[in-house]
């Protein structure tokens, strides 16, 4: 089963539609008036948290969108491509052949210094520049405004809508659909033949959601175990009860609510120390498995995907549990990217959770330390009684401003996040 062409995603990084909560963002950060069936696609860059790029075709980048931390609010920085899209004002500049970027703009290159004065009089730390058949950006510094980018303009450069990529897609989803299939077929066939047990876990995100469909229309009946840890969200617990019988699942709820009676023992959970995982997940599942099918070998159906961390971009198809010894994990969608994920879920308009259009992007327990820092912030947002107990516990060990910046998530900060603290203790004296 050798991997075709349609396994190799156009995008480096797991990338996916901008959500509903995505849109909301960018519209109050630019001058763009995006509607929610736009088609803006978000590719995860490295950073301390939330950080992509902002595409509006495959190879069309307008910006980045990302939450800093040190402000503890969204930032929206523009490419050239931003300016061309928006008709925002921009400085114009008279034909110059030499090299521009990284330069200051002086007086001898404006068409109009008039309008450089009152463009670089606004707010905006970020400029359009225009130049002939070029578009450039800005950025604004004490000695002026330096040249950040500069390119060609692009002919016919507007926003499509997400149906557009989709029909676009079609294909090539179907393709690897069949493809995910076939490794479900084989897989699920040889181990069969071992005597294994087959069932599917169902966290309530995205990805087991499609994997979980998948499998179905090969068993029918197949067991799906979806663990509550008792710190789900409460739209995840609604949203699997009517996942079950939208699609008449065979669903087990696996009790995994031992996460408070152990806090106190293992101390604050963190990305280095995630004792949860264990006592929340893993033992509760082992028991569950020796319970409803003694003396057997188990293979699970996953969801887990390669794009989705450096952990997980060293998978293979199947990979022994680590954890239960007598269990098998399977990957079916291992090589499909989020925008793929979300293309299915939307062609195919499967139910999926309504949290994914509130600004999260990791469906779990709601104080996971391996969410991103904005999730947990949303979490004051919409759920504050979840929050408040949380926070009250951890306002013994931090003081708030380092539990908003998410100082607690590690037994040893990395060193931008030490970065950070100190910065914020000598730049803004306000984690005293």
């Amino acid at each position: 089963m050798g991997k075709k062409n349609y396994l190799t995603s156009k995008f480096k990084e797991d990338t996916k539609f901008a959500s509903k909560y995505e849109i909301d963002v960018i519209n109050r950060l630019t001058d763009l008036n995006l509607q929610y069936d736009d088609l803006l696609l978000l590719e995860k860059l490295p950073g301390m948290d939330y950080r992509k790029r902002v595409y509006i075709e495959d190879d069309t980048q307008i910006g980045i969108l990302e939450f800093d931390l040190v402000d503890l609010d969204w930032k929206f920085t523009p490419t050239p491509y931003y300016y061309q899209l928006t008709g925002s004002k921009r400085i114009h500049l008279k034909s110059i052949k030499r090299r521009l970027k990284g330069k200051y703009l002086k007086e001898e290159y404006l068409e109009d210094p008039g309008e450089y004065l009152e463009i670089a009089k606004g707010s905006n730390n970020f400029i359009g520049v225009e130049m002939g058949d070029f578009i450039g950006v800005g950025v604004k510094k004490e000695k002026g405004i330096k040249l950040k980018d500069l390119k060609r303009k692009k002919k016919n450069i507007y926003i499509k809508k997400i149906e557009d990529y989709l029909e676009k897609n079609r294909e090539r989803i179907n393709s690897l659909l069949e493809y995910s299939k076939d490794i479900l077929k084989k897989y699920i066939e040889k181990y069969k033949k071992k005597g294994y047990i087959i069932n599917t876990s169902f966290s309530g995100g995205k990805d087991s959601s499609v994997s979980t469909l998948l499998v179905r229309e090969i068993i029918p009946d197949i067991d799906v175990i979806f663990i509550d840890t008792g710190l789900e969200y409460p739209d995840t617990i609604k949203y699997v009860k009517r996942f079950a019988k939208e699609y008449d699942l065979n669903l087990h709820v696996v009790d995994g609510n031992y996460f408070w009676g152990h806090l106190e023992k293992e101390g604050i959970p963190t990305k280095d120390n995630r004792w949860c995982n264990s006592v929340c997940k893993l033992i509760p599942l082992k028991n569950f498995f020796m319970e409803h099918y003694p003396n057997k070998k188990v293979l699970t159906i996953d969801g887990s995907r390669k794009f989705e961390s450096f952990t997980r971009s060293k998978l293979s198809y199947t990979r022994k549990s680590r954890f239960i010894d007598f269990q098998v994990n399977l990957f079916p969608i291992l090589d499909w990217n989020a925008i793929d994920v979300w293309s299915y879920i939307l062609l195919e308009e499967i139910l999926y959770n309504p949290l994914y259009d509130k600004g999260f992007e990791r469906i779990g327990c709601y104080l996971c330390p391996a969410a991103l820092n904005s999730e947990f912030l949303r979490v004051r947002d919409l759920y504050p009684d979840l929050w408040s107990r949380w926070v009250n516990y951890l306002r013994k060990y931090y003081t708030m401003e380092e539990i908003l910046r998410g100082f607690w998530r590690w037994r040893v900060l990395p060193p931008k996040m030490e970065e950070l603290k100190k910065c914020l203790y000598n730049c803004n004296n306000n984690l005293e």
